[in-house]
């Protein structure tokens, strides 16, 4: 949430930069107003998202297929990665069973994990900025790593970094890894985090195909 709500101030900044230029660069506002009614967009769904996890009716769930729901998480980065300068490498497993799940909120899963991603890598210099994001199929599992090349998290903390107000940031107040496990958990699936090599992190998120888990829901 704090990554959009600064990205739209950053694009209010910029739009009024380019109206006070002589003559005034109206594209270039333009553009600039364009992204906040797109940030605000998704900060509308954020909210539903949230209230539909926090409410008390049971949430409806749909066949859902993950390398879609990543897919469409990516394009809704795909500003933010190339602004930053970040190689994008995705390797999706060709039909994956399908998972029953709430695709915005699995989609508001990936997101969160991969704008971790962009704050961690924007804090190295003279390291290639890479982010990977694979899928694969493991037994009764759909299997979803996001690994970065950032400084990494201290391997005595990475079991402390879902834990609510637990943060590594300068800023932020720790809750979206945490909300992020809740979603997957819900899911009935799992969010881990370890070490990658020669640096960075590796997030990976398992949940159980459809009748997995269906059969767990009965």
């Amino acid at each position: 949430m704090p990554f959009t709500l600064l990205h739209s101030a950053s694009n209010a900044s910029a739009a009024v930069r380019f109206l006070g230029r002589t003559p005034p660069d109206l594209d270039e506002a333009q553009s600039a107003l364009d992204r906040i009614v797109s940030d605000t967009r998704r900060t509308s769904e954020i909210f539903d998202n949230l209230r539909a996890l926090f409410g008390r009716r049971e949430q409806k769930v749909d066949p859902l297929d993950v390398n879609k729901v990543i897919v469409g998480a990516l394009d809704s980065l795909r500003t933010d990665l190339a602004d930053h300068e970040i190689t994008t490498r995705v390797e999706l497993a060709p039909e994956l069973p399908l998972v029953a799940g709430h695709q915005g909120q699995l989609q508001e899963v990936i997101v969160n994990l991969v704008r971790n991603a962009i704050e961690a890598m924007n804090t190295t210099q003279n390291v290639l900025r890479a982010l990977q994001v694979r899928t694969a199929h493991q037994g009764d599992k759909i299997i979803v790593s996001i690994e970065d090349t950032g400084p990494g998290i201290d391997s005595e903390k990475l079991d402390q970094i879902f834990e609510p107000f637990v943060t590594t940031k300068g800023h932020g107040m720790g809750l979206g890894l945490a909300i992020c496990r809740m979603i997957v958990e819900r899911h009935k699936g799992g969010l881990s985090a370890s070490p990658a090599h020669p640096h960075g992190v590796v997030f990976k998120i398992a949940l159980p195909r459809m009748e997995t888990a269906f059969e767990h829901r009965c």
